[in-house]
């Protein structure tokens, strides 16, 4: 990809919506192991950012641009909906930080995109269990895993922090 490619994403993407962009740079730096100002994207028609980064592990690619496989990083912000702060984990000590961060490999970002191409879960249709989600008979990109854990932390206006933590299971 053309190096001169866009870099919007640190700012107006899901992820630096979600942890703001300095967080977000952080979490970027983790997941590819380099300065996420070095992370060229081209933004498809849908408003996905594309990177042809090869992660740090088996990853399927999202498809290919010119011949070379492309993963999604993010998506361009859009209106309608809600995006939820969050606070990015942090490890407990230094020996936390080598186990779940410095020696981890992270996994390229997982959206939720319904049948209409819009992103995300309505919390009324997630209540009811009613969700038509695009690839949900697929397996989930979690490598040779079939549940994962996700922690995330919710920021509300007094800034105050909840960590709550998902298990999702998928099956192949």
């Amino acid at each position: 990809m053309d190096p001169r490619a866009n870099r919007d994403f640190l700012t107006f993407g899901y992820i630096s919506h979600s942890f703001t962009p300095l967080l977000a740079e952080a979490h970027l730096y983790n997941l590819f192991k380099v300065d996420p100002k070095k992370v060229a994207a081209i933004q498809d028609r849908t408003g996905a950012y594309l990177v042809s980064n090869i992660p740090p592990y088996h990853s399927p690619h999202w498809c290919a641009v010119q011949g070379r496989p492309v993963w999604v990083l993010d998506y361009a912000l859009r209106p309608g909906g809600t995006v939820v702060p969050q606070h990015l984990w942090a490890p407990q000590g230094q020996g936390d930080w080598r186990r779940y961060v410095e020696q981890a490999d992270f996994h390229m970002p997982v959206f939720f995109i319904n049948m209409d191409g819009s992103l995300g879960v309505p919390l009324v249709d997630a209540a009811v269990g009613q969700m038509s989600l695009y690839g949900a008979n697929q397996p989930a990109p979690l490598g040779d895993r079939t549940t994962t854990k996700i922690r995330i932390g919710v920021r509300t206006l007094f800034f105050f922090f909840h960590p709550c933590s998902l298990r999702l299971s998928f099956t192949p």
